[in-house]
């Protein structure tokens, strides 16, 4: 817990141990349990780290990019120190969901299946396999954070400092799915990188190769499905994109992609059509925008703490490792805070 306290504030072993008044020395025993800390020592580590002391005797379990419990979509250049904070931040976010649930008797519509790709034929026929399970209404999907969160998942959008990261979703043993979204992306990129999120969590016990390729594809067929797009698609050009975004609430890109895909379009009208996206400038900020989708799951677990429960706002920065004024940027933004 000190080694995740330490990264999800971005510091390193030297840094902490300068402002806790230790030796760099010890902070690495700690870390690697060489070395237990003497009860003012763990005061002012967790005082430097701006952390109540008790998270530091937390028990629960942390999982990291390497587990087959956690995938990440990234580029190999972000920095091991980002990735550590976001790692950090991830897994402090799913321990306190369990925390803040743990008392709750939580009664969801579906669940997340865990379904082969060698069952089924292909992530496509998985697609559709789940949005039958969930009985999904034919055509776009609205609100996809809000059917994850009615099968059990758990949603969290947060602003990291790199936009290298899309996505991350863990669940691990006996936990709920976990998913956090990067706020630096369009509305339209992070629903398709939840949709392939999910697809791993789907499809996906041990990491394999070619699994990217395959959660993009239940992605495609999970938000746009072939029998209801490709009537739509034939004809692609940038005004038609544009026009389609936001039924299907992807991005012109993917829009395009799925016309390829889907043999609407050939590989040389794809090219062509990428080019001038790129051209216009669209690649990164297209020109129709839609909306962010709010997770609803843990705010409405807060809300019931307070008023069903009578938990105040330091009870449950309490419960989630957090002093008040953290809690409530997290938690409890905008003013809106039961008191």
């Amino acid at each position: 817990m000190v080694t995740l306290a330490r990264e999800s504030r971005g510091m390193t072993m030297s840094e902490l141990a300068a402002r806790a008044g230790v030796t760099a020395s010890l902070i690495s025993k700690v870390e690697l349990g060489q070395r237990e800390m003497s009860e003012e020592t763990a005061k002012s580590v967790a005082a430097s780290l701006d952390y109540p002391v008790e998270i530091l005797a937390w028990q629960e379990s942390i999982y990291g990019f390497g587990s087959s419990s956690f995938y990440h979509r990234k580029q190999q250049s972000l920095p091991q120190k980002s990735l550590r904070q976001v790692q950090a931040f991830v897994n402090f976010q799913r321990i306190r969901a369990k925390r803040l649930s743990s008392a709750l008797d939580l009664d969801f519509s579906f669940t997340i299946p865990s379904l082969s790709v060698d069952d089924y034929g292909s992530p496509e026929e998985i697609a559709r396999a789940v949005r039958a399970a969930w009985r999904m209404p034919i055509g776009p999907v609205s609100n996809l954070t809000e059917w994850i969160e009615a099968a059990g998942g758990f949603v969290v959008t947060h602003e990291f400092s790199s936009a290298k990261i899309n996505a991350i979703s863990v669940w691990p043993p006996g936990e709920s799915p976990f998913f956090v979204l990067n706020t630096l992306l369009p509305a339209c990129n992070l629903r398709f990188s939840l949709a392939h999120e999910l697809g791993h969590l789907v499809m996906h016990d041990v990491p394999e190769p070619g699994q990217e390729e395959e959660a993009d594809r239940f992605a495609a067929e999970f938000l746009m499905p072939a029998a209801e797009v490709r009537s739509e698609l034939r004809g692609m050009n940038l005004r038609l994109a544009a026009r389609l975004k936001p039924v299907w609430r992807t991005s012109m890109g993917a829009l395009i992609r799925r016309a390829r895909d889907l043999e609407t379009i050939t590989d040389r009208q794809h090219t062509s059509l990428r080019v001038q996206l790129s051209q216009n400038g669209w690649t990164k900020q297209e020109p129709v925008t839609i909306p962010y989708e709010k997770p609803g799951l843990i705010p409405e677990i807060v809300r019931v703490h307070h008023q069903d429960h009578g938990y105040s706002v330091a009870d449950l920065a309490d419960l989630a490792g957090l002093y008040t004024s953290e809690w409530l940027d997290l938690y409890e933004p905008r003013g809106l805070r039961a008191v």
